[in-house]
């Protein structure tokens, strides 16, 4: 008798802790998981977050029976559910409302490993009858912390660097990456750095810029982040004489342009690549291209 009640008891807690709804967390907690803490959940309204390390597939050279892989599995109340592939190093999840009255999302961060590369980004938002999963990219650089409201209109930010700037006119050492805005809405992301709600975010970007443009030995990626700050504040006119006196001049790298799509290896079709004949002429078509100042 005594064996048969402590078999129902035993079962009562397994599937006590079968239908557990996870690890209750605050909105914008940060929580980060590693292969070796084995299955975690978390949940915060109707999303329920499960880490766990799950086989690879499919079987192969690389991957071998008993090989397993970082998952992130989100779920909903309803039972519709995304997976994510995460990563063996670090993996960063945040639950929470982008804006007052919305939907929680889940928003992770995993390092992807490689050289100065990369934190990706990815932000579960419902859509409809489902889930969504809205790319922000993959960025230099350490995580960032749950975004906020930085111009006061409700929705949180996400502020990311514009890695495109990265060995376009120096090395990487000496190169500036400006900031950028994006914001996710309905899913879908959207870069809203030209609004002028976030001029204190790009003033103080200009403001270090310049200072790396003016007293470094290699100016030439400060100057051009430089420039793009006072793009975004209206002041490149007021900038630009100053950019002219301290880039360095020779030697000296800027980006050229193809009128099509290159080749997966890089190179441009015979006839189709545009060349700048100085920095000056290429960080301007580079602002353009970029789209932080309108083409002439």
């Amino acid at each position: 008798m005594k064996l048969r009640l402590f078999s129902l008891i035993a079962a009562a807690l397994m599937l006590g802790a079968a239908a557990s709804p996870g690890k209750p967390v605050r909105d914008g907690q940060r929580i980060e998981w590693t292969m070796g803490e084995g299955r975690k959940v978390y949940r915060l309204g109707d999303l329920t977050a499960v880490f766990d390390r799950v086989q690879c597939a499919p079987l192969g050279e690389e991957c071998e029976d008993g090989d397993v892989d970082p998952v992130l599995t989100i779920t909903r109340a309803d039972g519709s559910s995304v997976k994510l592939d995460g990563s063996p190093m670090q993996n960063i999840l945040m639950l929470g409302r982008l804006s007052k009255d919305g939907p929680v999302v889940a928003f992770f961060q995993d390092y992807t490993g490689g050289m100065h590369c990369c934190q990706r980004m990815r932000v579960v938002t419902p859509a409809g009858d489902a889930l969504k999963v809205a790319e922000l990219g993959g960025y230099d650089g350490a995580e960032i912390g749950w975004p906020r409201d930085v111009d006061g209109d409700g929705i949180r930010d996400f502020v990311v660097s514009d890695d495109r700037f990265l060995y376009a006119f120096e090395s990487y050492a000496a190169s500036v990456a400006p900031p950028k805005v994006l914001n996710v809405v309905d899913g879908t992301v959207r870069d809203v750095s030209a609004n002028p709600g976030y001029a204190k975010i790009f003033e103080k970007a200009a403001a270090s810029a310049r200072k790396a443009c003016i007293g470094e030995e290699y100016p030439n990626g400060s100057c051009a982040a430089w420039a793009a700050a006072a793009a975004r504040l209206g002041t490149l006119d007021a900038v630009w004489p100053v950019i002219l006196v301290e880039y360095r001049k020779d030697p000296a790298a800027w980006p050229d342009r193809c009128k099509v799509d290159r080749s997966e290896d890089g190179i441009c079709p015979e006839g189709q690549l545009i060349e700048y004949p100085d920095y000056p002429a290429g960080l301007r078509a580079f602002l353009v291209e970029t789209g932080y100042i309108p083409a002439a």
